[in-house]
């Protein structure tokens, strides 16, 4: 427990770091765009990392839990498989974009290169989680937020100011330099070799869990676009400032997650039973975390983005309470990797997703964003819900 606590901390110091210069960049453009540009900045940012982790699609996990726990040696097809996965990104971007009324033909390039770098930095991700070097984990991250942060500096000085476009680019750009860390990978893992044999198999396998995954990265996306179609660019950017702060648990999750698959999978593969007291104290501390982020949020708004943002603070507890909620049902997800029960993650993931669309579809046009909001948390807590039944009930 203590060597995971050490580890999750290391991880999790990294991420928050990164988040603090990411959330940075995000802030000198909050205080520089109009409102409506930032509401599109924000809405085509998170729909990109949605439609990118689709070149993810649970196979990450399913590498690191089947290299681990089975003794399984299967770099070539999970790389190979992220190819496909990829050439399936291509025409869903084409249709979000239009869909959302996007036609510049600069944000469409700026789009696929991101695809691109994205694709790539995952891949490296699953890499370094199965070898457990969190150092480069972190690194894949810091580079993007170190090249942001500096930007974000230069704009806070008024040394010289970006566009939609503009900000765009500098999000796009700067995961480009975090591909370098390849060289750092041992020397059997730089070598790749295409085999297309039997992805089917690794593909059902990851089915479930991928499905799990595009919905949980694609929430910000669908939140934002519901948004955007019930009211405009500028509740999108009053709506996902409070989103993105509120996103601080994610990042614990994604820490949890990253040390314990690995460690868990381990456990498996040596006949150790799952450590359910280990999640149990991790949740109680995620929940008293986010408390004090409630208290700390109120004042943090008004000091940090005026008058412009004060619509976003009464979404603001609803949505750290519901991302507390998703932190601690994503994080338990490496039971069913570990267990081989992915199929529990579609349908967890299947049903928060129906309870959020339906408690929009009733809430929304009488609440607006509020109602969005709510449909939020909502679905949080039944996926929590239903995460312990799954974990609990039917062991």
């Amino acid at each position: 427990m203590t060597k995971s606590l050490w580890k999750i901390s290391f991880v999790g110091v990294g991420n928050i770091l990164n988040a603090a210069l990411g959330f940075l960049f995000l802030t000198a453009l909050a205080k520089s765009l109009p409102l409506d540009d930032f509401g599109r900045y924000t809405l085509t940012t998170s729909l990109l990392v949605a439609i990118a982790k689709i070149t993810d699609f649970g196979t990450n996990s399913l590498y690191v839990a089947k290299a681990l726990a089975q003794n399984e040696l299967i770099k070539d097809k999970f790389l190979s498989l992220k190819i496909i996965l990829f050439a399936v990104t291509l025409p869903i971007s084409y249709l979000a974009l239009r869909f959302l009324n996007f036609s510049d033909t600069t944000i469409y390039l700026l789009f696929l290169f991101g695809l691109i770098v994205y694709t790539l930095n995952f891949a490296l991700f699953g890499l370094f989680q199965k070898i457990e070097k969190f150092e480069y984990l972190i690194l894949l991250n810091s580079i993007p937020a170190f090249i942001k942060g500096v930007v974000a500096v230069f704009i806070l000085l008024g040394l010289f100011s970006l566009n939609f476009t503009q900000g765009f680019l500098v999000f796009v750009g700067s995961v480009a330099p975090s591909i370098i860390l390849f060289f750092f990978l041992p020397k059997d893992l730089q070598y790749f070799r295409p085999d297309f044999s039997g992805l089917k198999l690794i593909f059902s396998q990851s089915f479930p869990a991928g499905i799990s995954q595009i919905i949980a990265e694609s929430w910000s996306a669908i939140a934002n676009s519901i948004a955007k179609i019930a009211q405009g660019f500028s509740d999108v950017g009053i709506f996902s400032l409070a989103d993105k702060i509120s996103t601080i648990f994610s990042l614990v999750s994604l820490s949890i997650f990253t040390v314990l698959l690995p460690k868990n999978a381990r456990g498996k593969r040596e006949n150790k039973k799952y450590d359910f007291k280990e999640t149990g104290l991790i949740s109680a501390g995620i929940l008293l975390l986010s408390l004090c982020a409630m208290i700390f949020a109120r004042f943090f708004i008004p000091f940090v983005f005026g008058e412009k943002f004060l619509e976003s603070l009464p979404l603001l507890n609803i949505l750290i309470f519901t991302s507390a909620l998703t932190a601690i049902h994503t994080f338990t997800e490496n039971y069913f990797f570990v267990e081989q029960k992915t199929k529990a993650l579609f349908h967890i993931s299947v049903f928060k997703l129906l309870v959020f669309l339906l408690g929009s579809l009733i809430l929304v046009p009488s609440l607006a964003l509020t109602g969005l909001a709510y449909s939020s948390l909502i679905a949080g807590i039944s996926a929590v819900g239903l995460t312990y039944v799954l974990m609990f009930v039917k062991k």
